[in-house]
This record gives C-alpha cells, structure tokens and sequence, in this order.
C-alpha cells in the first residue's frame, strides 16, 4: 500500500516538476560532484536504517528535498527574467496621443449672469458638444480660416475639423472665398446631411423641420437617399413627412441679422483697404463694385491702420471710409465706391 502511494505521489511530483522546468527556460547542467554527494547521502542513510518503513521515509523526504531545492534554483531567475519582461513591456507602451483641437472659440456673446463659461480662444476638441442659452452665441475660428457661428439656444457637436452635428438650434458657416477639392463642411442633422460648397450658409433645426439658407455658392442637402440643392439667393426647407422645397432669400435680407453679433474681428495688421473692403461687403452679403479704375486702384494701394474693434461690418465701413477720398452708396445688394476729390 505504502508503495503503491508513494509512486502515485512521486508520479505528481514529477508532472508537476516538469511543467515548471519548462516554464523556466533552458538551464544548465548540475555539477556531477553535486549529484554524486547527494546520492552517497541517500545511500548512507538508507543503510543506517533498521526497518524498511523508516527507509522509506527518511529516502523519500531526502528526495523531496533535492527536488525543492532544484525548482527554487530555477525558479527564482525565472520569475525575475519574466519580471523584467514585464516590466520592459509597460514602460515601453506608447503614451496615449493628446487629443487634437480642432477649432478656437473666436467670439462668446452672452449676458452679465450667463453661465456658459465659454471664452475666446479656448480649445475645441472632437467630442465636445457646445451649448447656449438665451441671448448668447459663439463663433469658432476652423482650419483653412473658415468660421462657425452658433445661433442662441442651439447644440452642436463636435464630430471632426470639417463635421458638425447640429442637434437643434441655428448655427451659420462660412467656409471662405475659396473652393478645396477635398474641402466644405459637412453639417449632420436629424433630417439629413448638409454638404458646402465654398459657401456662406445657415443652418436650422427645430422638430420636423429642417431650414437651410445660402449666401454665397451652394449647398447640397441629402435625406432619404435623396439629393437637393440650393444656390445663392435661395433657401431650403424640408418638412419631415412632406418633403423639401425651396424659395427665394435675399443675402442681405433680415433673417442673416443675427449673425452680425457674432462676427470676428478683421485683422487689418498689414491688410489694404481692398482687403477690408472684400471682407466687409461679404460681411453684408452684398457684392463690391467700383465705377472705375483708378478707385479700384486706389483701395488696392492705400493701406488701413486703427482698431474696429466692436464695431458692425456696417458701422466699421463708415468708419474706415470716412478718412480716405472714397465715397460709397448702398445699391440693395451692392456697395459701389467712386473716387472723389475733396478739399
């Protein structure tokens, strides 16, 4: 019986012995002085022993102490090597990216008491979603020089630097005077996807009703699988379960007044009046003319100086007008300027 165990107790021993060896890896040969010692050792007291049974015994706890001896030998540099590793592995991970902004908080328009906490030059990152209440809007400064600006009472989300989602309320794009071949935003909403083409545009959401109104280029609205355009002058309106239509809009009409509050500063640092005169007619959504050209000359030479700073687009083209020889009149959708002679 005590045989018949103690070979099943030795088999255990020895399965187990050796998925640990493996574990640990190659390793070298033990001394043969060492095993000889050991052996001699076991064979002395085997024959100091008067019975059998205590034979056994002392033979079989002197070989359990050889094999814990060995698994410690080969253990221990095993399970610093794999410490090491480990250790190796998690301080050479990468760190994380930090995140990438894609727009700046130009302007913040909001009351004495507003808790927004928005403020200019702040961070926009893919994400964030940007809310006002009551009497407040924002603008946002995107890459190419484009710019957003948010309606009260609007949610957009930030998806990417050209994609938004417009959640509710009105926002309004300006993507620049030029044309990028892979450029334009793009504006989701629950009612369908509002794509640009180097334009001036507004967007509104309300429930079932998606509006959408065009300054300057074009805009192409996809719901259903099913494509509409709208061009300058005009303006999009889809009804949920009615299906789009589109009419006329002047781009000096009443309805793009709201936006004045919120347009940013011109920069006039090294700019010409020709500069500034593009920008403010475009602010206005009406067209520059000039009667001749040594007018057009003239505002291509003549450089601006001073600060506009709070002022319309409007209120600073008297402004700045005032102190050259240029006079100018408003012809509904037109700004016409003329070269005049003054004392």
């Amino acid at each position: 019986m005590t045989d018949d165990k103690t070979k099943i107790d030795d088999a255990d021993d020895e399965q187990t012995l050796a998925s640990l060896l493996r574990l640990a890896g190659e390793r070298p040969e033990i001394p043969l002085a060492i095993e000889s010692r050991v052996y001699h050792r076991v064979q002395q007291e085997w024959q100091a022993s008067t019975k059998a049974p205590e034979a056994d015994r002392v033979y079989n706890e002197v070989r359990r102490s050889w094999r814990l001896a060995r698994l410690r030998r080969w253990l221990l540099p095993a399970g610093v090597a794999a410490s090491t590793v480990l250790a190796f592995l998690f301080l050479s991970q990468p760190e994380s990216p930090a995140p990438v902004s894609v727009a700046t908080v130009a302007g913040v328009v909001a009351p004495a008491m507003s808790k927004a906490g928005y403020e200019e030059g702040a961070a926009v990152y893919p994400g964030d979603v940007l809310e006002t209440d009551s009497e407040e809007g924002l603008s946002l400064l995107l890459a190419r020089n484009a710019t957003l600006r948010i309606d009260e009472n609007t949610r957009l989300q930030v998806d990417g630097p050209d994609r938004f989602t417009l959640l509710s309320g009105r926002i309004y794009a300006d993507s620049g005077q030029f044309i990028y071949r892979n450029g334009g935003l793009v504006i989701d909403t629950p009612y369908g996807v509002v794509r640009d083409i180097g334009t001036q545009f507004a967007v509104a959401a309300s429930d079932g009703e998606l509006d959408v109104a065009v300054r300057e280029g074009r805009v192409e609205l996809t719901h259903d699988a099913t494509a509409v355009t709208a061009k300058m002058g005009e303006r999009l309106t889809y009804v949920q379960g009615q299906g789009a239509s589109v009419s006329e809009l002047d781009t000096h009409d009443e309805y793009w007044d709201w936006i004045v509050g919120l347009t940013p500063e011109f920069d006039m640092t090294n700019k010409s009046l020709l500069d500034f005169l593009n920008w403010a007619t475009r602010e206005t959504g009406r067209q520059l003319r000039f009667e001749s050209d040594e007018s057009r000359m003239f505002a291509m030479r003549t450089d601006v100086h001073g600060s506009i700073s709070g002022m319309t687009p409007d209120e600073a083209l008297e402004a700045i007008l005032s102190t050259t020889t240029l006079n100018y009149r408003i012809e509904l959708d037109k700004v016409v300027l003329a070269q005049s002679i003054r004392p």
